[in-house]
Parts: C-alpha cells; structure tokens; sequence
C-alpha cells in the first residue's frame, strides 16, 4: 500500500512538472497606459549660504548661526516644513597651488502646499538674519503631493486595466480567437515631479528693500500609469 501511495505522488508530482515545463502556445505580450495632468499642490525651495574665510572654525561658525537662525523662522509657519540642512567645505587653492583658505556652503531645504506663506517667507530668509548675513534661493521645485498622487493614481489604475482589457480584445478579435485569459499582469506609475531652474538670487550686498516675494507658479505635472502584462488566446 505504501508502495502505491509512493507511486501515485511520483506521478502526481511528474505530471506537475510536466505540465509546468509544457510551453505555452498563442500568448500575446501587450502594454497599455493611462496619463493625465495632475496639479503641483507642493513647492520645495533650496536655500544656501557660501562664504570663505581663512579660519574653517570661524567659516563653520557663521554658517551654522545663519542657518539656525533661518531655520527658527522656518518653524514659525506652521505650514512649511523644514527638510533639513547640509552642510560642506572645501580647501581654496591660489595660483602657486598654495591653499589660501577655505570655502563652505550651507544649505536649508523646506517645502509647502501653501504656496503663499512660502512664497512670504522666502523673500523674508533672504533678508540679513544672524549676523547680517542672508541666505540665497538656489531653486524652486513643484511636485504632486503623496494624497493627490495616490489620489490620481487610484483612477489612472482603472483606466489603464481598461484600456490593457480592450487590447486584449482586440487581439482576440484579430486572431479570430474564441477568448483570452489573463497570465500576468504589471502596474507601475510614473511622473509627478517638475524641477525648476533658478527663479531668484540676491547678492548679500542687496538691500532687503529689494527682495520681493518669490513668485510660484506651479503647474502641473504628467502622472502615466503603464499596464503591462501577457495573455493567452483560445482557438
């Protein structure tokens, strides 16, 4: 009895395999997409501070005061958020190749869905804060937020099984085929992120009179989901 037992699960097991290593005839590789223009509803702004000096402590000094000072306004508006500092320095060599000093650049990352309170506070952080020394905006991004994103996507998903789902019809229809089944499917996104050049720079001499409010300008952002997979037609 052990013995049939034994032979009938070898068998079960080889027909399995069989069946697992039988290639599979009439299947069709297809890709469908689904995109729309999705409204930046986030703004990200990049701050810096770059000054020499021949002392790397004292160089340190500065920029570390000026950005925790940049940083303290930061936290006095609720609806920005702070992404953190960075901060790097560097040897200056003069023309003998002779190091004359050293170079740092300090930078404050923040971002805001509001984009007129970024917007004030941008030109306030380029007024002389600590030290009388002001930080400079490098450039401005504008991107889709996680909740409009997910938001977006959850609709894009639909339309792209739907269009892959019409596809798939099609080459039925084209192949005279009875019907189609489903082997594998892949859902990705893509997109929602649009950089933007430098928009505004001030030099530290600049009066903070002449500092206006940064201007934004959003737009919009691609969101692509792709739908992707394989089926199989019966004759």
């Amino acid at each position: 009895m052990k013995n049939l037992l034994s032979a009938l699960i070898l068998t079960s097991l080889a027909t399995t395999a069989a069946a697992a290593d039988a290639p599979m005839f009439n299947v069709v590789n297809l890709e469908a997409s689904a995109t729309r223009e999705v409204a930046n509803d986030l703004a990200s702004a990049v701050l810096f501070l770059e000054l020499s000096d021949t002392d790397p402590a004292r160089l340190s000094d500065k920029i570390n005061q000026t950005l925790a000072a940049a940083v303290k306004q930061v936290k006095q508006k609720p609806e920005v958020q702070n992404r953190g500092t960075s901060f790097a320095t560097y040897p200056l060599y003069g023309k003998t190749n002779k190091q004359e000093g050293w170079r740092s650049r300090g930078e404050l990352r923040i971002s805001s869905s509001d984009f007129a309170v970024l917007s004030k506070l941008l030109a306030q952080l380029q007024q002389p804060v600590a030290g009388g020394l002001p930080v400079q905006l490098a450039n401005v991004g504008y991107s889709v937020s996680d909740s409009a994103r997910a938001k977006a996507e959850e609709a894009l998903i639909e339309e792209g099984l739907q269009a892959f789902k019409q596809r798939a019809h099609l080459i039925q229809k084209g192949f005279s085929a009875k019907s189609w089944k489903m082997i594998n499917v892949n859902v990705n996104s893509a997109g929602g992120y649009r950089p933007q050049p430098v928009m505004m720079m001030k030099s530290s001499r600049m009066e903070s009179a002449d500092v206006a409010n940064a201007p934004i300008e959003s737009g919009e952002s691609r969101i692509t989901v792709n739908v992707s997979g394989s089926i199989q037609v019966s004759e």
